[in-house]
Parts: structure tokens; C-alpha cells; sequence
């Protein structure tokens, strides 16, 4: 149609006028659109790689419009997905900025959850790592997300928070360091200390190093500035120091190393806060702590981040070994080669 091909225009003011009508047809008229939305959409979808910052924003607004329908949010979801699985570059440059917008546009906690929940069931183990990797970094560091970090805060206190905690989870263990750091947002430290025992399993890369470092980069952000302050109260939260040393021993020495060992070397003198007397006025954590494992299935979720870690383990043993088959057979190759032009001819 010619609205397609306005869309796809080599010139930026037709560009946006054509996604502009489209929104406003959108918002006028939203069925007659949708009974032409398989004309429109892959044009939409190509949109999102455009170089103009501006058409991309616009390209979003439109793509959140039609994912307003409930019918079709899936669908937008299940497509940007698969794009993203098909153009890793797309990912790399625009998916943070994609992600936080639609976020923004439409609801973060019902963004994140969709998003989840394809990732559970994706085949494409490496794809799945560093999708959740990309959204575990937008999730910390988002300031649009901070209602979405407020309902994980509360896992151990509300169904909501529980229910939206293990939903996460369960796409998460795709990637270990993620997956911890979800714990310790969600004041899961029994559960991260378990977590990083099983770390102790997973190939430590230079890629897995540099989240690590991150993370501790993170931990002296204001997002974790909740974990800081019941560093202040050991007795109550033994499991988050075990934790964080835990993470530490996991480390080599580095600038990161240093920065959460001074972190922990500054709440140390533990003999020093036990002699100082509780308050009621303080609430750095809960007055009454609450039982990690009454609240949360751990069997259940340990065995699950161990079954998907294994699966990422077959997968790179596999990568291994075909590369190993590669190079012995091109070797042999080059031998029988060699050998044939040293037979003297006849």
C-alpha cells in the first residue's frame, strides 16, 4: 500500500508524517487499522532499525498503540523478540532503548513478565542469556522501572510480589549473574548464598567476569541502597554478608574486588554493632524477619536454575566439539593433500 511504502521512505519527513497518521488512525479508529495490520506491521518492524532516533521513538509510539489492543500484544511482543533474535546488532544498539520506551508507553511489570515468559521457552540458549542479561541491566537501572522494582521488593511479603519474582525467575536462570542479582533485589540473600554455590559450577569466562563487575558497580548505586543499610544489622540478614563474600570469592583481584571488599571491611567490626541497641524507629529491614524458604519453593528453584545452567553447558560442549571436529577434518585434509603431492606420478 501506499502507507507502507510512506513508511519506508528514503526521506525522514515522510517517514514521520506516515507513522504520525498512522497513530492518529490508530487512536480514531483502531479496528480498521487492525484489519490491515498484516500489510502495515512488517514495515513497523523494519522501522525499529531506522538511524533516525526520532523515527524510531514514533515507530514505538505506534507499535505501543497497537499492542493497547489485547489481542495483539502478544503478538508486537513475540515479534520485537523474534527480531531481536534474528539481528543481534539491532539488539545491541536499540534494545535497551526499545525495551525502557514500550516499558514507559505501556506497563513495565506487564512488559517484563510477556518478555519472561518467552524467554522460559526459548530454544536459542545463547539468544536467552543475553536477552535476559539486557533486561536484568534495564531493570536495575531504569528510573521509569522503579514501581516494577518496588512490587519484586516485596516477594517475601505479597502474592504479587512473590508470583511476579518467580515468574522473572524462572527466564533469568539463563544467565547466573542476573539471576543473582534478581535475589538480591528481591532481599532474597538465603536464596542468592545458595545461588552462588552453584556458580561455583558454571565456566567463569572473561563475559561472565565482566558482569560480576557490574553488579558490584550497581551495589553502590542507589537502587541497592536498601542492601547497604542492612549490611548495618548482620544478625538479621546473616544470608546477604554471605552473599556479597560469597560474590567476592568469586572474583579475581580487581578494581571490583577492592571496591566490595572496602564495602565489607566498613561493616566489619560486627562486636561494635552488636552493642548498639535496636530502635523501633529504624527499619533498614523488617522488625520481624520473615522465612525465605515458608515464601519461596527453594528445592524447586535451585533445581531449575541447575537444569537450564546444564542445558548452557551441553550447548557449549557441543559448540566445542563440533569446532574440534572442524579443525581435526581440515587438518586431515591438508595432510591428505600434502601426501598426494608427494606421490611421484606414473
Amino acid at each position: 500500500s501506499k502507507l507502507t511504502a510512506h513508511v519506508r521512505s528514503k526521506y525522514v519527513p515522510t517517514r514521520m508524517a506516515s507513522l504520525t497518521w498512522v497513530a492518529m488512525l490508530l487512536t480514531k479508529m483502531p479496528h480498521t487499522i487492525f484489519k490491515h495490520l498484516d500489510m502495515i506491521f512488517p514495515s513497523l518492524l523494519t522501522t525499529l532499525s531506522d538511524t533516525e532516533d526520532q523515527v524510531v521513538r514514533l515507530n514505538l509510539e505506534v507499535l505501543a498503540r497497537i499492542a493497547l489492543d489485547g489481542n495483539n500484544f502478544q503478538m508486537v511482543l513475540d515479534n520485537i523478540m523474534k527480531l531481536f533474535s534474528s539481528n543481534r546488532k539491532l539488539l545491541e544498539q536499540r534494545g535497551s532503548v526499545i525495551i525502557r520506551q514500550l516499558s514507559v508507553l505501556l506497563d513495565g511489570e506487564s512488559i517484563f513478565r510477556a518478555l519472561a515468559k518467552i524467554l522460559a521457552d526459548e530454544d536459542d540458549m545463547e539468544f536467552a542469556s543475553i536477552m535476559v542479561q539486557t533486561l536484568n541491566l534495564i531493570l536495575l537501572t531504569s528510573a521509569e522501572l522503579f514501581e516494577l522494582r518496588g512490587v519484586i521488593k516485596q516477594c517475601l511479603v505479597t502474592d504479587a510480589g512473590r508470583d511476579l519474582f518467580v515468574t522473572l525467575y524462572k527466564s533469568w536462570s539463563h544467565n547466573p549473574v542476573a539471576t543473582f542479582s534478581l535475589c538480591l533485589l528481591a532481599q532474597a540473600y538465603e536464596l542468592a548464598s545458595a545461588l552462588v554455590f552453584q556458580m561455583a559450577n558454571v565456566e567463569v569466562t572473561v563475559g561472565f567476569l565482566m558482569q560480576i563487575d557490574k553488579l558490584v558497580q550497581l551495589i553502590e548505586s542507589p537502587i541497592f541502597v536498601h542492601l547497604r543499610l542492612q549490611l548495618l544489622e548482620p544478625a538479621k540478614n546473616p544470608f546477604l554478608l554471605k552473599s556479597l563474600y560469597g560474590l567476592l570469592m568469586l572474583l579475581p583481584q580487581s578494581s571490583a574486588f577492592n571496591s566490595l571488599k572496602t564495602r565489607l571491611q566498613s561493616v566489619s567490626t560486627l562486636g561494635v554493632l552488636n552493642c548498639i541497641p535496636e530502635s523501633k524507629f529504624l527499619n533498614a529491614s523488617q522488625s520481624k524477619k520473615i522465612k525465605e524458604t515458608k515464601q519461596l519453593d527453594f528445592q524447586e528453584l535451585l533445581a531449575l536454575f541447575e537444569a537450564v545452567q546444564q542445558k548452557h553447558t551441553a550447548l557449549r560442549k557441543k559448540s566445542f566439539k563440533k569446532h574440534r571436529l572442524v579443525a581435526a577434518a581440515g587438518a586431515a585434509s591438508s595432510g591428505a593433500t600434502s601426501e598426494d603431492s608427494k606421490t611421484p606420478e606414473s
